[in-house]
């Protein structure tokens, strides 16, 4: 999950927005989801990396995936889509604000979110308030699907939920993006 957080698309969006690149694609005839999902692609095979190796250097510490290896393919394609995810969020903050600065505060709404979720702790365990913060937490079902994964093999339940608000989510950010960019000035 931590490999999301090194979103980087959006600061070279606002280097192209600053530098008079990102006027020209937008005078392109191309489609404006190709325009956001360029970015986005390059996040995901990153994420995909990230997340192959922290597992790797894991098991070598003596942690097992008891989804096996498709459950390993499983974590690793959960974890780039919200890294797509966050990194679209990030990307509308820079389409938005235009500056750097702005777009790089943005990423700091993944750590409170991060540590809105029971992930330290069974959610069952968590007081009233935190129980609530974690249910509305899309990160909660990211996060669980993902160590479904790893302590539990397959809960489908889990996963289902986990891929469904990665879904929901990706689609949210890429038509927003989308719709910004329509209406970029």
């Amino acid at each position: 999950m931590i490999a999301a957080s090194f979103a980087s698309a959006a600061l070279f969006l606002v280097e192209e927005i600053e530098g008079g690149y990102f006027d020209k694609l937008r005078a392109t005839p191309i489609p404006r989801m190709a325009i956001v999902l360029g970015r986005l692609y390059a996040e995901v095979v990153k994420s995909v990396i990230i997340t192959a190796l922290m597992v790797l250097i894991a098991l070598l510490f003596g942690i097992r995936v008891e989804a096996g290896i498709l459950g390993f393919f499983l974590l690793a394609i959960i974890t780039a889509l919200w890294a797509m995810v966050f990194s679209g969020f990030l990307q509308l903050l820079a389409l938005k604000s235009r500056s750097a600065a702005a777009t790089n505060a943005g990423s700091l709404i993944f750590f409170p979110l991060l540590f809105l979720t029971p992930n330290f702790v069974p959610r069952n365990l968590l007081t009233k308030p935190m129980e609530i913060a974690a249910t509305l937490n899309p990160v909660t079902y990211v996060m669980e699907a993902v160590r479904s994964l790893i302590l539990d093999g397959w809960e489908w339940t889990v996963l289902g939920r986990g891929f469904l608000v990665v879904g929901l989510s990706a689609a949210l950010m890429l038509f927003l993006s989308v719709r910004v960019i329509n209406n970029y000035d």
